[in-house]
C-alpha cells in the first residue's frame, strides 16, 4: 500500500517532551517549589488547547494557524467573459410565420410572427389599436408539426410600427402562459431546425423565375437569379419585380444552358426591396423546408456551390 507524505508533527508538543527529559521551563517542579500563579495556569492551560488544536489539524490535513507561512489558495474567480449559458426554452430566433390571432373571443385577424421562442413570440399586427392583456389565442402551424397549435397569448407590451406601404402596424410582444411541453418541444425542434438551415446556407447565382399564384399581380412571372439559398429561404435578385410582400408564388430554379429546372411550391414572397429602377432584392419563404434545393444546387452548381459555416 502506497503510503503519503508524512504530516509534520507540531513543534509546541515536541519541545515540551523534551524539556521534561532534559529538563528547562517545561520541567516538573520540585516538591518545595511554590505553587504556580492563576496566570501561569491559564497560560499552560492555553498551551494545552492549542497543542490539542495543532494536532486535531494536523490529523484533519490542515494547516495550523500562524505554523506555516504557506498561504491558503484563493479560489478561482469565475471567468467574466464567459456568457451565461441561454435556457433552451427561452433561446429566441427572428422568423417570418404567419398566423392567426383571435383577439378575447371576438374575432380573428392575420398576424405575422417576427420571433419566437419556447415561452414567448412577438408579432406583427396590422392595427394601431392596443389588443387586451389576455384572452388572446395564437394559430400557428409549424412546418415539423402536422397540426396548427393553439397558444394562449398573454400581451406584455407592444409598439407603433409603420408598413411598408404607410400602414398602421405594431409589433406585439407576448408570452405563452399555458403552453403544454410537447408543444414548447415541437417550437424548440423548429428553432433548432432554423440554426441547421443556416449551416446549411449557400452562395450561388442561378436563373431563377417567380410565378404569383395570388393577388393582383396573379399568373405575372418575372426573371430574376439567386444571391443566397437556404433549404427554408432565399434571397433573389429580380428584374422589374412588381409584387408585394405577402403573395404567393411559385418558384422555378434553372441549371446551367437549362439543362434542367426544379419547380418549387407554396414560397412566399416576406420582402422586397428595391435596389434600382429595373432590380429588386426579394426574400422568399419556403413552407416546407427541404434539402432537394439544395442537392439540386450541388448538382448543377458545384464549382460555385459554397456552404457557409
Amino acid at each position: 500500500m502506497t503510503r503519503g507524505p508524512l504530516r509534520p508533527q507540531p513543534a509546541r508538543r515536541r519541545n515540551r517532551l523534551l524539556g521534561w527529559l532534559f529538563g528547562g521551563d517545561s520541567a516538573p517542579r520540585p516538591s518545595n517549589a511554590e505553587p504556580p500563579t492563576a496566570a501561569v495556569v491559564e497560560r499552560e492551560h492555553a498551551s494545552l488547547e492549542d497543542d490539542e488544536d495543532l494536532e486535531r489539524e494536523a490529523l484533519g490535513g490542515l494547516t495550523a494557524a500562524g505554523a506555516s507561512s504557506e498561504e491558503a489558495p484563493e479560489e478561482a474567480a469565475p471567468a467574466e467573459d464567459e456568457p451565461p449559458a441561454i435556457p433552451r426554452d427561452t433561446f429566441r430566433v427572428n422568423v417570418s410565420l404567419p398566423a392567426n390571432l383571435e383577439i378575447a373571443e371576438q374575432q380573428v385577424v392575420p398576424v405575422r410572427i417576427t420571433n419566437i421562442s419556447g415561452t414567448g413570440a412577438a408579432l406583427l399586427y396590422d392595427s394601431p389599436d392596443p389588443l387586451p392583456p389576455t384572452g388572446n389565442w395564437l394559430d400557428l402551424a409549424l412546418p415539423n408539426r402536422p397540426k396548427a397549435m393553439e397558444l394562449e397569448l398573454e400581451v406584455v407590451r407592444g409598439r407603433l410600427h409603420l408598413g411598408p406601404l404607410g400602414q398602421d402596424q405594431q409589433i406585439v410582444h407576448g408570452r405563452f402562459p399555458s403552453i403544454r411541453r410537447n408543444e414548447q418541444d415541437a417550437i424548440i425542434a423548429y428553432i433548432n431546425n432554423i440554426r441547421l438551415y443556416e449551416s446549411k446556407q449557400y452562395t450561388v447565382a442561378a436563373k431563377v423565375m417567380l410565378e404569383v399564384v395570388t393577388g393582383r399581380r396573379r399568373f405575372a412571372k418575372f426573371n430574376g437569379e439567386t444571391i443566397e439559398i437556404r433549404p427554408d429561404m432565399m434571397r433573389l435578385m429580380m428584374d422589374d419585380f412588381d409584387a408585394i410582400s405577402g403573395a404567393e408564388v411559385m418558384l422555378t430554379i434553372m441549371a446551367p444552358r437549362f439543362a434542367d429546372h426544379l419547380d418549387v411550391e407554396d414560397v412566399r414572397v416576406e420582402k422586397v426591396e428595391v435596389i434600382s429602377a429595373r432590380k429588386a432584392e426579394v426574400e422568399v419563404s419556403l413552407a416546407k423546408p427541404d434539402d432537394k434545393v439544395l442537392l439540386f444546387i450541388r448538382k448543377h452548381y458545384p464549382g460555385v456551390a459554397k456552404g457557409r459555416r
